[in-house]
């Protein structure tokens, strides 16, 4: 019965003649409550309904302790709907993200939205630590790895084995609501890196922007790209409104003209209850005549009659109702559309970007003029002790100088124009940015620091948004490596490079070992 339950969604979300719902459910701190006993009454009434496929379950939303995605998912699975579990990476190592998806397969749990995570908040005395050991593009890479026949290598404990395929339906989430071109033009080229990991799905950040929403469409469509794409829609209170609008939800624009619009209709009779759904059915059925293959509904404050009552009306509406309604732009935004009208233009590159690319170019790639004397130097350093303490402290004084280097062993700064994730990112994001990111500004530091990957767009060469391309996704870093020199490491083929060994290396110096410095 599990395994059915668990395809409802997957083959509704496949088919080309549903239009599939889910909705998000967001349990509370603790075991149990009113609050649990609320959210599976919703769950009941909505399985003898029948119009949502799944519940999507929060995992930690906000970076705040909650009850387990996996435990809440299989009381919904066993009342027969199918469970979506947020499967987050800020609380994870890479060992407990493996052993969670051996807890999930187990139980056929399969439907998984990979997403990197709110950052840690207040927990049991104090700040919580983050983890963010994984990315959510090497998650994915993980997951289809699962989904197959995946080998595990000799020499890790119980030695090498094939583990049995667990076939999960994965998908991930990106956001088409950025303002600025260098937060927009990296989640669309994030999004194509996570879909070559193996994300099977997307589903948006919520926005209230039209124009976005349809960008969104368009751009899969022009990179061919047909997987199923969900759009995300959140029918807020008022309350819940002004703390959007003032950026306290990580990634969330909440635009100055919708919360001026809710607070006139609160004063009416119903306090806003029926324009706040009103407005919600007439986006869901812009969306489902733009091409969306379904909607991922959220709100606070909607029990199911509610819940009803919106799709009801969604359902009785033509499509052409106004979309003034609907759309809310923010100021000064940047969209995809211009920007492919516009003539190339070239900027010149910062000093620093030119200086620190010059010598990568010519003592760590095969091909710079330096590279095997600053290979000989180093291999030659690799086994004396002594030398290898002096290379590693002239090591960490150059770049703990340059780039704050934190000294993980697997250097990555060639991939993010020179600056260092592991010292400049909150996360520490090898693979682009998050989607917390709000007007340029860091989650974790609103309007006080701008996002690492912003910053990064702007120190390196201008990218072509009339052609956004995947990036080559970097494997997670080798943990047993930190606090040694990434040089030798990078040298002796053990960073992530994976360089051939030196007798070896005039045969391979056609590969591109550029995330070194």
């Amino acid at each position: 019965m599990t395994q059915q339950v668990s395809d409802i969604f997957r083959k509704s979300l496949i088919s080309t003649d549903e239009f599939t719902i889910t909705y998000e459910l967001v349990p509370g701190r603790g075991s149990g409550g009113k609050r649990l006993e609320k959210i599976l009454q919703l769950a009941e009434d909505a399985r003898s309904d029948g119009r949502i496929k799944a519940f999507s379950i929060t995992d930690n939303p906000g970076g705040h302790p909650a009850l387990s995605p996996v435990s809440l998912g299989l009381d919904i699975q066993a009342m027969g709907i199918s469970p979506l579990l947020h499967f987050s990476l800020k609380d994870k190592n890479r060992n407990m993200a493996e052993s969670q998806l051996f807890e999930c397969h187990r139980h056929q749990l399969l439907n998984l939205l990979v997403l990197g995570g709110d950052f840690p908040r207040y927990g049991f005395q104090g700040q919580a630590m983050p983890v963010f050991d994984l990315d959510s593009t090497q998650l994915l890479s993980l997951i289809e790895k699962l989904r197959y026949n995946f080998t595990v290598k000799k020499g890790a404990p119980g030695q090498a084995m094939d583990l049995p395929r667990m076939d999960f339906f994965a998908g991930c989430v990106v956001s088409p609501f950025k303002i600025l071109e260098s937060e927009q033009v990296w989640q669309y080229a994030k999004l194509l890196t996570k879909i070559q990991c193996g994300a099977q799905f997307v589903i948006s950040q919520l926005g209230y922007d039209i124009k976005k929403y349809r960008e969104l469409i368009i751009f899969l469509r022009e990179q061919r790209i047909n997987i199923p794409v969900m759009a995300n829609i959140f029918v807020p209170s008022l309350s819940v409104a002004r703390i959007m609008n003032q950026g306290k939800v990580p990634g969330v624009i909440f635009p100055d003209q919708l919360l001026q619009k809710m607070e006139t209709e609160a004063r009416s009779g119903d306090k806003g209850e029926e324009a706040r759904l009103q407005r919600g059915a007439a986006l869901i059925t812009a969306l489902r005549d733009m091409g969306y293959a379904g909607i991922h509904l959220g709100g606070n404050n909607l029990d199911f009659e509610s819940i009803s009552y919106l799709l009801d009306t969604a359902e009785k509406m033509c499509g052409k109702e106004s979309l003034e309604q609907i759309h809310f732009p923010e100021p000064e935004t940047w969209y995809l559309s211009e920007a492919a009208g516009r003539s190339e233009k070239k900027r010149s590159m910062p000093i620093l970007y030119t200086v620190n690319h010059f010598i990568h170019t010519q003592v760590f790639h095969p091909h710079g003029s330096l590279f095997k004397l600053a290979r000989k130097i180093s291999t030659g350093s690799l086994n004396n002790k002594y030398l290898n303490r002096i290379y590693t402290f002239i090591e960490h004084l150059c770049k703990k100088i340059l780039f704050h280097c934190r000294m993980c062993g697997d250097c990555t700064l060639a991939a993010s124009s020179y600056l260092c994730p592991q010292s400049g990112c909150p996360k520490k994001m090898v693979n682009g940015p998050c989607g917390g990111s709000n007007k340029g500004y860091c989650e974790v530091y609103p309007g006080e620091r701008r996002c690492f990957w912003v910053r990064s767009y702007h120190r390196g060469p201008e990218p072509d948004s009339r052609n956004i391309s995947n990036m080559d996704p970097i494997p997670p870093k080798d943990w047993s490596l930190d606090r040694t020199s990434s040089w030798l490491n990078y040298f002796s083929g053990k960073d992530h490079c994976k360089l051939p060994p030196a007798e070896t290396s005039d045969s391979a110096e056609n590969s591109n070992n550029d995330s070194i410095s």
